[in-house]
């Protein structure tokens, strides 16, 4: 099996487990991948591009971001492996992406035009449901992540992330972790190693 084969075998058995029992309505979606790699610090997306695409993460780590008018960057999510992402709300608006997408590690992805999935979500009921389950669990990380920032101190949203996403802390470098949790990377240091003296997250 060829590795782009394998890739979309991987996405596919990812389907089934997202609830599509049949993946035969997305047979069409799934010719059109295409593979690409990217290397540590590689661009997938900037901002300001007008690319319609949703991209499978087979393997790696990316990082979607904004940036400031200042030129501050400010992190929005970070996805891991078996992960579906994308501009998605520039394709709804046929505009330009708001925010980047960069690999933090090396990383295999699968690009997929996302157009074809809508037409797909049109015709087949199945298909509409997974668009469904996944536009809602999107909203629901996005809107769970806002409150966190909204109504937790810097404590407290460390908490929160290490019940939620706790491999980051493994995998990201300290002032990526700040910049998601909305703090800087001294108060996090800080944080943390008031967290170690208390016997508690020795990472």
């Amino acid at each position: 099996m060829t590795t782009l084969c394998a890739r979309r075998a991987h996405l596919r058995d990812w389907l089934v487990k997202q609830g599509l029992a049949d993946t035969t309505p997305l047979s069409g979606w799934l010719e059109q991948a295409r593979e690409r790699s990217l290397a540590r610090d590689e661009y997938l997306l900037r901002a300001g591009e007008q690319h319609h695409f949703l991209c499978f993460i087979d393997s790696g780590l990316l990082r979607l971001f904004y940036v400031s008018p200042e030129g501050k960057e400010r992190n929005k999510a970070f996805y891991t492996g078996d992960h579906l992402v994308g501009p998605v709300s520039a394709a709804i608006s046929d505009g330009p992406a708001p925010f980047s997408i960069q690999a933090l590690e090396a990383s295999d992805v699968l690009l997929l035009p996302y157009q074809p999935f809508v037409d797909a979500s049109a015709t087949h009921p199945a298909v509409a449901q997974l668009n469904i389950r996944l536009l809602s669990g999107a909203f629901v990380r996005n809107e769970q992540r806002e409150a966190m920032l909204l109504t937790c101190n810097a404590e407290q949203r460390y908490r929160w992330l290490l019940a939620q996403e706790p491999e980051l802390l493994q995998r990201l470098p300290q002032h990526h972790i700040a910049s998601y949790l909305g703090v800087d990377a001294v108060s996090l240091s800080r944080l943390k190693r008031k967290l170690r003296a208390q016997g508690e997250y020795g990472e």
